[in-house]
């Protein structure tokens, strides 16, 4: 039976849903699979990354940056993952990738540019729209707040975003990417 593991670095909770998704997918495809905030978990309590058929790394973007966990544990076991490409998927979540139009660019400006840094390229990546949080109950506060009610202004043209949930995800995005990364390591 194949295990895999999924990773991810999450600031408001929206990485960690998707997240949640891909791991329920690819559960389904009888995949063993254990799951980790890097945030809430140690990246020295991960087990060594060639245990598993498949590692998949996911991670918000917040001004134009990684979440810092993320970034540490790509880094401290960036040898690791270049011993296992070909069974490692990255996707990041950020509001850039919000239209179709521009995915791809999302993709070269937060994972390929990246990871060529650091002689890194897995065989499946992707990048998936954002959440917009605006509600009362929202953890974005300050500044974060007002930039985001900039973006939602000027990028979406939302001329009253306060007090609702601006939700970017595409749900059949993220669901073929779990299938695609569940086809990459079922042997």
């Amino acid at each position: 039976m194949s295990k895999a593991l999924v990773l991810y670095g999450t600031r408001y909770g929206t990485t960690r849903g998707i997240s949640d998704e891909i791991e329920k997918i690819i559960k389904a495809k009888g995949i063993v699979t254990e799951s980790y905030d890097l945030k809430e978990y140690p990246s020295k309590k991960i087990p060594p990354l060639k245990d598993y058929d498949g590692v998949l790394l996911g991670t918000g973007i917040m001004m134009g940056r990684w979440t810092k966990s993320m970034k540490n544990f790509v880094n401290k076991r960036k040898s690791e993952l270049n011993k296992i490409q070909d069974n490692l998927g990255f996707y990041v979540c950020c509001g850039e990738a919000s239209e179709q139009t521009k995915i791809k660019t999302a993709i070269n400006k937060y994972i390929t540019l990246k990871l060529e840094d650091i002689g890194l390229m897995p065989a499946l990546i992707d990048a998936f729209g954002g959440v917009y949080d605006l509600t009362n109950e929202s953890a974005i506060t300050g500044i974060t707040r007002k930039i985001v009610i900039g973006i939602m202004k000027n990028e979406y043209g939302v001329m009253d975003p306060e007090g609702r949930l601006h939700d970017f995800r595409d749900w059949t995005q993220i669901k073929d990417f779990a299938v695609k990364f569940s086809n990459l390591i079922v042997k």
